[in-house]
């Protein structure tokens, strides 16, 4: 037998059965502690729909006969997986639809380490190749302006600053391209390299992060359920109502530092990957030659982006709240009142 194959089964088991294991002991911790009550009232209630004994042993003796108590621990298994596996989804997918959502720019992350030599580096092999591509259009097209084609932007953008002739067409988002590019290629042709093993765990511990905020996000709406309707048939409502609250601020400490521990495994991450670019470069995608000081000087036109850049920028992440924008449009409908309510075909 393979122990590293065996290693892996087990690591694979320990990363799927401790998620909704967690779940699940916080769900029932959470009604048993907050709403005491309500959760005898469950349990009775379950209690009620078990079969009489009569019923049990019917159904043995007919489960032997067509043998399917042999198939009892298989059946079972299989709806324990399925049933753990639909708590981690319910908690985890329902916390990611709760609002607020996070979101990123891999190209702020790069913004803010621009004086990072491999970033440095890609911005101005990227700006250079650009210059030497127009310049070949002005020799092979001679009848259009040579100032036009120069000073023409390849992705159509304007940058916000005025470099020389030719120059200052690459942004961060393109630099974040190419970094995701040189990602992509390392992953395939150098999967066991130790900065690529380095990544994969970087992502793990981003999504495991992002797993933790999501799922302490419908605790903390769980919570607030399972409070309410405790409230509402408990006689002591001040004891239900500090429980609550209690809980209430744990999570939301909670969710604050797993907030923080999300956004820097995301930048360890990139940072990582800015590694593996430098490590498995794509060919002439860092040539960092010096360049030729009579035509420009690339040091100071990339200083004069990032400066650029940054000061339109506050920060890489934000965290999004939904639109209400549907619920006014939806509120103006059912009142008429909109701009062409009154028109008639």
């Amino acid at each position: 037998m393979d122990f590293s194959g065996l290693v892996k089964g087990v690591q694979d088991f320990w990363d799927f059965i401790w998620p909704p294991i967690i779940c699940l002991l916080a769900l029932f911790g959470i009604i048993f502690f907050v709403a005491p009550l309500l959760s005898r009232r469950i349990l009775s209630k379950l209690a009620s729909w078990k079969p009489a004994d009569r019923s049990q042993i019917q159904f043995i003796k007919v489960s032997k006969r067509f043998g399917i108590d042999k198939l009892l621990p298989i059946i079972c298994a299989f709806f324990l997986i399925f049933f753990l596996d639909a708590v981690r989804n319910i908690v985890v997918m329902g916390g990611q639809s709760i609002p607020p959502v996070i979101s990123y720019s891999p190209s702020g992350i790069i913004l803010e380490d621009h004086d990072n030599s491999t970033v440095r580096c890609l911005w101005e092999s990227r700006e250079e190749a650009i210059h030497l591509q127009k310049e070949a259009a002005i020799k092979a097209a001679p009848s259009q302006k040579a100032g036009d084609i120069a000073n023409a932007s390849p992705s159509g953008e304007d940058r916000g600053f005025d470099p020389d002739p030719g120059y200052g067409v690459v942004g961060f988002e393109d630099i974040s391209y190419l970094i995701d590019q040189a990602v992509a290629d390392a992953m395939a042709q150098h999967k066991d390299a130790p900065a690529v093993v380095n990544l994969h765990y970087a992502e793990e511990k981003v999504g495991t992060a992002h797993m933790i905020f999501s799922g302490l996000k419908f605790i903390f709406l769980y919570t607030l359920i399972v409070g309410y309707f405790e409230m509402r048939i408990s006689p002591i409502r001040g004891q239900v109502t500090f429980r609550t609250v209690l809980f209430l601020v744990v999570i939301m400490v909670g969710t604050f530092v797993a907030f923080l521990h999300y956004l820097k495994m995301t930048e360890n991450a990139e940072h990582t990957k800015i590694y593996v670019t430098q490590t498995f470069p794509i060919k002439g995608s860092l040539d960092c030659e010096a360049p030729d000081s009579d035509k420009r000087d690339l040091h100071k036109l990339y200083d004069r982006a990032a400066s650029q850049e940054t000061s339109s920028r506050t920060k890489w992440w934000s965290l999004q709240f939904p639109s209400t924008e549907i619920l006014t449009w939806s509120w103006k409908q059912l009142s008429g009142d909109h701009p062409g309510s009154s028109y008639t075909p």
